[in-house]
């Protein structure tokens, strides 16, 4: 399978140089398919040699409500965090396969504590879980919020990836506080241990996140 690896990473980083006034002037000339300012064939440095590597799976990941579409690779592990990077320097971290933090896009998440919904969700379980995210804003100020969240096990599903059918379990996270409330939505394949396909919520500015794993690239 072959993709653009820099349609969502270019665009995204031209919304983190985009001053906070005219962040949301931009966002909406994305959905009515204005080109993105960053020229996509041009690579981030560390980006080249993760792609000739071919190395791992690749995350294909798109931004629904923008029509934005894009790949990142695996650049680093540390414990259970992982770094994935796209190719003009974007990158995104995860935990066990939960969003834990997002770099190079205005207004993202700076990091969190989301290791209680990876665990339920990674054991089918469910649970009662907090997590917390840590959001930049327009300022530069770091915001925290906690979300109470409800893990459920919705059974078994068949999805279609480019290695063909996979049997998966499907979990559903359902968060909310006084002021927001969002909704997650987890593929585990049961035979690697890993969430294979997601949608997950990055916040405000971009909203949710569609994720799925690509192993031939």
């Amino acid at each position: 399978m072959k993709w653009n690896f820099g349609i969502l990473a270019g665009a995204a980083l031209f919304l983190a140089a985009c001053s906070a006034s005219n962040l949301q002037d931009r966002a909406i000339s994305l959905i009515l398919d204005e080109e993105p300012a960053v020229d996509p064939s041009v690579q981030f440095p560390r980006f080249t040699p993760l792609l000739q590597a071919k190395q791992g799976p690749a995350l294909q990941v798109s931004i629904p409500a923008k029509n934005l579409k894009g790949g990142f690779l695996r650049e680093s592990s540390n414990g259970n965090i992982e770094s994935w990077l796209g190719n003009d320097g974007v990158s995104l971290t995860f935990d066990r396969g939960v969003l834990h933090g997002t770099r190079g896009i205005g207004a993202g998440m700076l990091a969190s504590d989301v290791s209680a919904s990876a665990s339920a969700v990674l054991a089918g379980r469910n649970a009662n879980v907090k997590r917390v995210h840590t959001f930049l804003t327009g300022n530069d100020l770091a915001v925290s919020q906690v979300f109470s969240c409800r893990v459920e096990n919705r059974g078994t599903e068949t999805i279609s990836l480019d290695t063909g059918a996979t049997s998966t379990r499907r979990m559903s996270e359902n968060c909310q506080n006084d002021a927001q409330s969002f909704e997650n939505t987890y593929w585990v394949d049961t035979r690697r241990g890993r969430i294979v396909k997601s949608i997950q919520w990055s916040g405000e500015f971009l909203g949710a996140l569609s994720i799925q794993t690509v192993y031939n690239f």
